[in-house]
């Protein structure tokens, strides 16, 4: 049996199900979830517990009590359910290994594959994070700020493969805890920074098709061949804000395979309405920046715009088609690009 631990919310619920159904349609041998739960309704345990169930495999939901994190640092995105991962080894010491993965990852392929990779001794497995080797000189810098050497290769801790015996044996829990209150003012990706420390070039490395970070892996490494020549197993992570989330936006790569899971799964609709709202929501928002950007135009330069526009999706064209306005949003940036390719200015969403 396959112990799998996943770490939700009633929020991430609908994702992490889906999740879960793709690790049980690739998959042939007997599989255990834990989902370190932290405010999942007992409706939504429910349905989960039942689309397990009906697969022959189990499922089991850990409450954990959030107080215990309350002094860590809650960082832009960054839940404080992501810490909840510290405590995976000392909640089932009966458990010798366990796979971790995170509720926005699909599984494609048997995930024994990743459970039956040799360890050599090492307390995790993981995917050295593809942003490091695309963003050197960034990285170099933020692994100083963490004491981290230059040789050690970060990893993303989305997917973990974890011997739970060794970190019993190290007290890495403690650990994981102590690292983070030490460097509470220097963490910038909350508990990946701190497995990082603790772990330091100390992990077993994953093949990088076990961690197929959405954001830089489609741009980078020639994605859609890697998917259509691998037989074996890989994880799509869909990472990279609404852009590359098959839920929030509906052209986005790889979003086929979200949703070909998805419709086995009892949250389905709730999904396709999620996404109907999410991009009437969008279309929204570009009608608001043009209005704020003809409102700057008029308070600014105080004149009157007297050129004839035409609108196509998010640029304001002349009638001979030189835009006057571009705006690219992307990871809840938006940019603004006066003629279509002059920047003026930057906006970031919160």
């Amino acid at each position: 049996m396959i112990p799998i631990f996943l770490i939700s919310d009633e929020k991430y619920a609908k994702y992490a199900a889906v999740t879960i159904q793709s690790v049980i349609s690739g998959t042939r041998e007997k599989l255990a979830f834990y989902v370190l739960d932290g405010g999942i309704s007992e409706d939504t345990a429910k349905k989960m517990f039942q689309m397990v169930e009906k697969s022959k495999n189990s499922i089991e939901f850990i409450k954990i009590d959030i107080k215990l994190f309350e002094k860590f640092p809650n960082l832009a995105h960054f839940s404080l359910n992501s810490y909840f991962r510290y405590l995976i080894a000392d909640l089932k010491p009966e458990i010798k290994k366990a796979l971790y993965i995170d509720a926005d990852m699909l599984i494609c392929g048997d995930v024994a594959e990743i459970y039956k990779t040799d360890m050599k001794g090492r307390g995790i497995a993981a995917v050295p994070y593809i942003q490091e080797e695309l963003r050197l000189a960034s990285f170099l810098k933020h692994k100083k700020n963490l004491g981290l050497q230059k040789d050690h290769l970060y990893f993303n801790s989305g997917l973990m493969l974890m011997d739970c015996e060794y970190w019993r044996k190290n007290n890495i829990s403690k650990l994981l805890f102590d690292k983070t209150a030490e460097l509470c003012g220097k963490l910038q990706m909350p508990d990946q920074d701190v497995l990082n420390v603790v772990f330091e070039n100390n992990y077993a490395i994953l093949p990088k098709q076990f961690n197929l970070v959405m954001d830089l892996s489609i741009e980078y490494i020639h994605l859609d061949k890697l998917l259509k020549n691998n037989s074996g197993c890989f994880v799509l992570h869909y990472t990279g804000g609404k852009e590359l989330r098959p839920w929030m936006k509906k052209d986005v790569p790889c979003a086929q395979n979200f949703w070909d899971i998805a419709k086995d799964t009892p949250f389905y609709f709730d999904l396709k309405d999620e996404l109907l709202l999410n991009e009437m929501a969008e279309i929204n928002r570009k009608q608001n920046y043009i209005k704020e950007f003809l409102l700057f135009i008029s308070n600014k330069l105080s004149f009157n715009l007297s050129l004839s526009l035409a609108l196509c999706s998010s640029s304001i064209y002349l009638i001979i088609l030189i835009p006057i306005l571009k705006i690219k949003v992307k990871n809840n940036i938006t940019r603004y690009y006066f003629l279509g390719f002059i920047p003026f200015l930057k906006t970031e969403d919160n």
